[in-house]
């Protein structure tokens, strides 16, 4: 990899009406633009919203034909951005929760949530593949908000050699008051930032890799009834050796954009875990482990 600036956006998303969604976006582009980054990365299904709703579905469209992912496409021609954003995909009468990639002013391809949570079962199909994406400056993945709970994810990013791995929020946090204290904001910041901070260090520091992650903020289901879709925001990076190097600097439940530079000497050249691991014994303890796991 060479040295490269990221901007992390996470910024509110609402199911009625994509185009607001689409215009946050571009204002992230300008943004990334000034700052000289190199790859703009948003939320979860920026484009379409998330929210337990059947608006997530008929927002969905096929990629990258579809009105939204071509405005994605040119905006990443215009910007000279590789872009980075979830949208629902249509594909053979199935949606999926997909991350789209676009290079300036080109289609590289996406990523499909392959864990489903909750009631995304209702509206998703899951995701079979792993995609790594390479834009000569480096090479990253993508792994979307509850599949980072499967660490043999990230380890399969690790065996593709990626240099970073972003990963996309729309976590949803429950019911709010009709007040939002300083305290409840306070809390609910701090409770998503440990709980991110638990789960990637160790994976940064096992996979010699950077980890960005982003999160949606604020209600998605804005004008809708009987649903409720709240999201923290909040944005973190991680360094290869395991150090936080970006905490969220917001307090409330607004949209944060923050441009970050990535070293290439942070990840080691010659890495142990990497250099000495045994690829053959490696596919025999994990066929041996599957079938065990088959037969519970």
């Amino acid at each position: 990899m060479r040295d490269i600036k990221v901007t992390v956006a996470s910024l509110q998303s609402i199911l009625i009406d994509p185009s607001q969604n689409l215009e946050r976006v571009q204002k992230a582009c300008i943004i990334a633009k000034k700052d000289g980054a190199r790859i703009l990365f948003l939320p979860e299904l920026m484009l379409t919203g998330h929210g337990g709703h059947p608006k997530m579905t008929e927002n969905a469209e096929h990629i990258p034909e579809g009105p939204l992912s071509q405005a994605i496409i040119k905006l990443s021609g215009e910007y000279q951005l590789c872009i980075c954003v979830g949208i629902a995909e249509l594909k053979n009468n199935l949606v999926y929760n997909s991350c789209m990639v676009a290079d300036k002013g080109e289609f590289l391809g996406l990523q499909r949530k392959i864990y489903l949570s909750g009631d995304e079962y209702c509206y998703f199909a899951p995701g079979e593949k792993i995609e790594v994406f390479d834009i000569g400056d480096l090479r990253f993945g993508v792994i979307i908000c509850y599949d980072n709970l499967f660490p043999e994810l990230a380890l399969i990013h690790s065996f593709n050699n990626v240099d970073l791995i972003l990963a996309p929020h729309a976590a949803r946090t429950g019911k709010w008051p009709e007040e939002l204290t300083p305290e409840f904001c306070s809390k609910l910041i701090s409770r998503q930032q440990a709980e991110w901070e638990k789960v990637h260090r160790a994976r940064a520091y096992d996979h010699n890799i950077y980890i960005l992650l982003n999160n949606a903020v604020g209600a998605s289901t804005k004008g809708l009834t009987d649903v409720i879709a709240n999201h923290v925001g909040t944005v973190m990076g991680i360094e290869p050796d395991g150090k936080v190097f970006l905490r969220t600097s917001v307090a409330e439940f607004i949209d944060e954009i923050v441009t970050v530079e990535l070293k290439k000497d942070k990840r080691k050249i010659n890495h142990g875990p990497s250099r000495n691991r045994r690829s053959g014994t490696l596919l025999r303890l994990l066929q041996a482990g599957l079938l065990n796991l088959n037969h519970s």
